[in-house]
């Protein structure tokens, strides 16, 4: 008898963008280390006109889903949803008394693992949350409008209260979700703090089961059995461009370098609105002739270019884990990254002075680069990164629940 495990997700990859690759590597982690049929179901807008598809081995079903524009009243459709999406998994003709555990990611997604419930009780719901934002309330452009951040917490909070176990990718993730609407110690993203002050005291969630579950690196793919040294010393960084992913800060690191070392190179990777005040930083300062560009690499071409590196560097200072940090370190490049973010927890508590540097200090940052090109310090982890490894736990700990 077949037992299922669904799988509910916003974003999953396809051969036009890549958002969503952890995913990927999670979902083929789960039907490696288990015997599940794993099911993948992701959203999509009711006007599209995308098909199900097939990800490099991974079938992905699509089903109808209403949002609200600009995250209005997130949540308000969600009983339409619901049932567009049972009737996505009822086409499949799969028995949902054989459905053994429900996974949603991201806040919104809790209440399609939750419909299945309704209908099996037997059913482990889980919900999956990325980022140091797990009630999803600072994105839209009434995102601090009082009668939209109150409507969409009371609803996360609805559906939470109800989720068997809240799987979070790191522990700065799970203690945002813990302490909830008050900010961690952590948090540095003031955009972010400015909407938890419009929650004020709102009680936070009644959390049943709370697992951290690091973003695993495949390391099939992404090892060092060919890294090597480069005459040029490269720097790269994969990140959306956005505000608080923090390339400024690089930018200007790169700027007092320029001046300590003779051969430099910095590339960046990715794709968004704070772009383009990138590039003006970037000529601003005369560095045209050390940074590139790159709009996106493939997933599968990752670890090449991470080969081609001598140092990754994520300056974000909102990053509720950063998977591109393990992934150079199973190839073997050393990472840097923001205190107290997601990645970080993997530095040794001893090595911190090495690794890690305060949010927006290009300064710190400049003389931590420095410092490794001069000495070559030997990065040491404090945990394992091996996604079959950490799936095996994962799976163990659901069979306790």
């Amino acid at each position: 008898m077949k037992q299922y495990y669904i799988i509910i997700t916003p974003f999953f990859p396809n051969n036009n963008s890549f958002r969503g690759a952890f995913i990927y590597d999670q979902v083929r982690a789960i039907a490696k280390n288990s015997n599940y049929e794993v099911v993948v179901f992701k959203s999509k807008s009711i006007i599209s006109g995308e098909k199900d598809y097939v990800y490099r081995g991974i079938q992905v079903y699509l089903f109808d889903d209403i949002q609200m524009p600009s995250y209005i009243l997130n949540g308000l459709t969600n009983k339409i949803n619901c049932s567009l999406f049972i009737k996505a998994v009822k086409q499949l003709n799969i028995d949902i008394d054989n459905v053994v555990i429900a996974h949603g990611h991201t806040a919104r997604f809790a209440a399609f693992p939750l419909a299945l419930k309704r209908i099996n009780h037997n059913i482990t719901t889980l919900v999956q949350h990325h980022d140091p934002d797990p009630f999803n309330i600072r994105n839209g452009h009434f995102a601090m409008k009082r009668w939209n951040v109150m409507f969409r917490t009371w609803m996360s909070t609805k559906l939470f209260n109800q989720i068997d176990c809240h799987v979070c990718v790191s522990r700065f993730v799970e203690e945002s979700l813990r302490k909830f609407p008050h900010p961690t110690d952590s948090l540095y993203f003031d955009s972010y703090k400015r909407v938890l002050k419009v929650v004020g005291n709102e009680n936070s969630a009644n959390i049943k089961h709370s697992y951290v579950l690091y973003n695993g690196v495949d390391c099939s793919i992404f090892n060092s059995e060919s890294h090597l040294a480069h005459p040029t010393f490269t720097i790269g960084c994969i990140a959306n461009f956005v505000d608080w992913k923090g390339q400024e800060t690089l930018i200007r690191a790169l700027d007092i370098l320029k001046n300590k070392q003779d051969k430099l190179k910095m590339i960046f990777v990715g794709s968004g609105p704070t772009l383009q005040d990138c590039i003006t930083l970037v000529q601003k300062l005369n560095l045209t002739n050390i940074v590139e560009f790159r709009k996106e690499v493939h997933h599968h071409e990752l670890a090449a270019f991470y080969h081609s590196l001598d140092l990754f560097v994520l300056p974000s200072y909102f990053e509720g884990f950063g998977c591109v940090c393990t992934e150079a370190a199973a190839c073997g490049v050393p990472y840097m990254i923001c205190k107290g973010q997601g990645a970080a927890e993997y530095i040794l508590e001893e090595e911190a002075d090495l690794w890690t540097f305060i949010p927006k200090d290009y300064e710190q940052l400049a003389d931590r680069i420095d410092y490794y090109r001069t000495n070559k310090p030997i990065q040491h982890l404090c945990k394992t990164f091996d996604i079959d490894i950490l799936m095996k736990h994962f799976l163990n700990f659901l069979e306790s629940l």
